[in-house]
C-alpha cells in the first residue's frame, strides 16, 4: 500500500510539473524568438564572458561588460544596417510609384508588345491559349494589380513601421535581458538541466556538446561567412553602380544561408547582367571576385568551420536550413541545423543503448 501511494504521488507530481511547464511555455510563446536568439547568442558569446571573468573576478561584471560589447558591436551596427535598408526600400517603392505614374510602364509594355508580337503570333498558331495569357491587356492588368498592391503597402508603411519599431525595441529589450541572465546564471541552469535529464552522465555530455557545437558551427560557419560575403558583395555592387546596393547586399546575406549556391543566387545573375548589358570589364571583374572570393568563402571556409562543429550530411543540412527558415523565420536558420543535429545524436544514443545487440556493444 505504501509503495502504491509513493508511485501515485510521483505520477501525480510529474503530471503537475508537465502541466505547469506547458503553462510556462504558453506564456513565453509571444517572446520565443528574442529568447531563443538570446540563448543561442549566450553560447556564442560565452567564451568572451569567460575571458573577461578572469580579469574582473565577477560573473556579474563580466556579464554586464559582455552585454555592453554585444550592444556596441552587434545591436548598433545591425540597427544602422536596418535603417539603411529601410531607406533604400522606401526609395525603391517611391521610384516604382513614379515609374507607373509617369507612364513609363505603358511605354515598357508597348515595347514589350512590339518585341513579342511576332513570337506570340507563332505561338497562337500552335497554342491558342498562350495568346490570351500573353496579351497586352493581360500584361497591363498584371502591372496595374502590382501597382495597386505596392501603393497599398506603401500607404500602410508608416503605420506598420511604427508598430514594427515598437516590437523591435521591445524584442531587443527581451533579447538583452535574457542574454544577461543566460550569461550570469548559465552555468547553474546547465547544472540543473543535467541533473534532471534522464540519461547517463556520458550521454548528457554528448547531448550538451552537440547543442553547443551545432549552435557555434552554424553561427561561425554560416552567419560569419554570410556577413563577410555580403560586405564583399556590397563593395562589388557599389563598383557596378547598381541602384540600392545595400538592399542587394542584404539579399545576398539572406541567400548565403541557403545551399547549394548561397550568395551565388544573387551576385551571379547581377554580374551576368552587368557583363552582357552594362559594362563587360566590370562584369569580368565581378565574375573573378565572385568565384574566387565570395563563393570560395562559401564553398571552402564555411564547410571547414562547420565540419569541425557539426556533422550533418549535405542533404540534411539543406533541409534543416530551408525547413527551419520556412517554419520559424530568421531564427530557424540557427534552430533548424541545431534540431537536426540533436535528433541525430539522440538516435545514436538510442542505437547504442537499446538497439545494438549486447555482443556488438561489448556487453
Amino acid at each position: 500500500m505504501e509503495e502504491f501511494r509513493r508511485k501515485f504521488f510521483l505520477f501525480s507530481f510529474l503530471i503537475f510539473i508537465v502541466f505547469i511547464f506547458f503553462l510556462v511555455v504558453y506564456m513565453l510563446i509571444p517572446f520565443w524568438q528574442p529568447i531563443t536568439l538570446a540563448l543561442i547568442s549566450a553560447v556564442v558569446f560565452y567564451p568572451i564572458h569567460r575571458f573577461l571573468k578572469k580579469f574582473l573576478f565577477s560573473d556579474l561584471l563580466a556579464s554586464l561588460l559582455t552585454l555592453l560589447l554585444v550592444f556596441a558591436f552587434v545591436i548598433v551596427p545591425l540597427t544602422v544596417a536596418i535603417f539603411v535598408f529601410g531607406q533604400e526600400l522606401a526609395k525603391l517603392v517611391e521610384n516604382l510609384n513614379d515609374y507607373y505614374r509617369s507612364g513609363k510602364l505603358e511605354l515598357l509594355l508597348e515595347d514589350l508588345k512590339a518585341k513579342l508580337e511576332l513570337y506570340m503570333y507563332n505561338l497562337k498558331l500552335q497554342y491558342p491559349f498562350l495568346g490570351k495569357v500573353l496579351s497586352i491587356e493581360n500584361l497591363k492588368e498584371i502591372g496595374q494589380t502590382l501597382y495597386k498592391n505596392l501603393s497599398g503597402w506603401f500607404t500602410k508603411l508608416p503605420k506598420e513601421a511604427v508598430f514594427w519599431f515598437g516590437n523591435a525595441l521591445f524584442g531587443t529589450f527581451i533579447y538583452l535581458l535574457t542574454l544577461f541572465f543566460a550569461l550570469y546564471q548559465g552555468k547553474k541552469a546547465v547544472y540543473h538541466l543535467k541533473r534532471v535529464m534522464p540519461l547517463e552522465e556520458k550521454d548528457k555530455e554528448e547531448v550538451l556538446k552537440t547543442l553547443k557545437d551545432a549552435i557555434t558551427g552554424v553561427i561561425y560557419g554560416t552567419a560569419g561567412t554570410a556577413l563577410v560575403q555580403s560586405l564583399i558583395a556590397l563593395a562589388l555592387y557599389i563598383y557596378y553602380g547598381l541602384p540600392y546596393p545595400f538592399l542587394w547586399a542584404l539579399l545576398t546575406a539572406i541567400f548565403a544561408f541557403i545551399p547549394p549556391f548561397g550568395t551565388g543566387y544573387i551576385w551571379f545573375p547581377v554580374t551576368v547582367y552587368e557583363l552582357l548589358l552594362v559594362d563587360k570589364f566590370k562584369g569580368i571583374v565581378g565574375l573573378i571576385v565572385g568565384f574566387l572570393i565570395i563563393s570560395s568563402i562559401d564553398n571552402f571556409v564555411r564547410p571547414l568551420v562547420m565540419k569541425e562543429k557539426i556533422e550533418l550530411p549535405y542533404a540534411v543540412l539543406f533541409f534543416s536550413v530551408v525547413g527551419g527558415l520556412v517554419t520559424f523565420g530568421f531564427t530557424g536558420l540557427f534552430l533548424g541545423p541545431t534540431i537536426f543535429a540533436l535528433f541525430i545524436t539522440l538516435v545514436k544514443i538510442y542505437e547504442r543503448k537499446f538497439a545494438t545487440p549486447k555482443g556488438e556493444n561489448g556487453g
